[in-house]
């Protein structure tokens, strides 16, 4: 199949691009600047240069391939409300270029948009009532859903908060960084938050069984353990780093990371994965778990 790929540099999009030509699909990516361009021309991988905001020019790309793979999303949370807007529009853009095609397209979302899950383990065969700061992604993923009304075979897949692997990633090279700014590794008290994480390589093999295998106007989690605490993890970071562990308040975090990623480290947010393990044979592979690569793995050269 041809491909387009939005995100193909990215952190998740790389590993799926590489997946895809693995297993004998063709991939053009989207190139924000010539930098991206460079790195897709490295990797054997057809470009088209523009942004999510070229409209048109995502249209005429998804009208050409024949599956649509979207994982690039504007990590500003400084302007999250900006990022729901273009990821909304761009979500437009390929349901306008798809409708009655009956082609694949498999868009990302995110379990953030779960808020606090408290005591709860969601499953992805569930319903739920959205509610909390992080709920504007759930809109977007509603656009997702809604695409298979127009003969779309469009499928949903909520990546956890905490993905890892190969040093990257959103939040753990945050905790890093942090600490070596500041000279101690930082949680946000009482640090018994639990989330559901993934394994960036396991990630990418769910977007390849989605497109292979995903039902139209569906929902799938990834997950592989469940349970990890926010203040593990940064012990985890601590013991890497050699450095002392410290809580501070959510106001404090908020004063000193911003509101939307204190949120992300101050929520109970975990998942199961029966629907996609049931319906698209998906299971994780990888055994390194989260705390073990942070402190022994990947994370090491950050």
């Amino acid at each position: 199949m041809n491909i387009f790929l939005t995100g193909a540099t990215g952190y998740i999009g790389s590993i799926v691009a590489r997946r895809l030509k693995e297993t004998g699909h063709n991939v053009v990516g989207l190139a924000r600047s010539e930098a991206s361009a460079q790195k897709l021309k490295e990797l054997q991988i057809e470009l088209v240069l523009g942004t999510l905001q070229d409209r048109e020019k995502l249209i005429e790309a998804a009208h050409k391939a024949d599956a649509v793979i979207h994982t690039a999303f504007i990590h500003d949370y400084s302007d999250f409300a900006g990022a729901i807007k273009t990821e909304r529009d761009v979500l437009a853009a390929f349901t306008e270029a798809l409708a009655d095609s009956g082609k694949p397209f498999i868009a990302t979302s995110g379990t953030g948009l779960l808020g606090d899950s408290g005591d709860r383990v969601i499953d992805d065969s569930e319903s739920f009532e959205f509610q909390g700061e992080l709920t504007g992604r759930a809109v977007a993923e509603q656009d997702i859903v809604r695409a298979a009304q127009q003969n779309i075979r469009s499928v949903a897949l909520r990546l956890p908060i905490f993905i890892y692997g190969r040093g990257g990633s959103q939040f753990i090279p945050f905790l890093i960084n942090d600490a070596k700014q500041t000279g101690v590794a930082r949680y946000i008290e009482p640090g018994d938050f639990k989330y559901s994480v993934v394994h960036v390589d396991d990630a990418a093999e769910l977007y390849i069984q989605a497109l292979q295998n995903g039902k139209a106007g569906s929902i799938y989690h990834a997950v592989s353990e469940s349970g990890v605490t926010s203040k593990a993890m940064t012990e985890a970071v601590a013991r890497m780093l050699g450095y002392k562990v410290a809580g501070m308040s959510k106001e404090e975090a908020i004063q000193v990371w911003g509101i939307a990623v204190a949120t992300f480290f101050s929520l109970n947010n975990q998942i199961s994965c029966s629907k996609a393990e049931k319906e698209l044979g998906w299971k994780p592979s990888v055994k390194t778990t989260i705390l073990e690569d942070i402190e022994h793995g990947s994370y090491k050269a950050i």
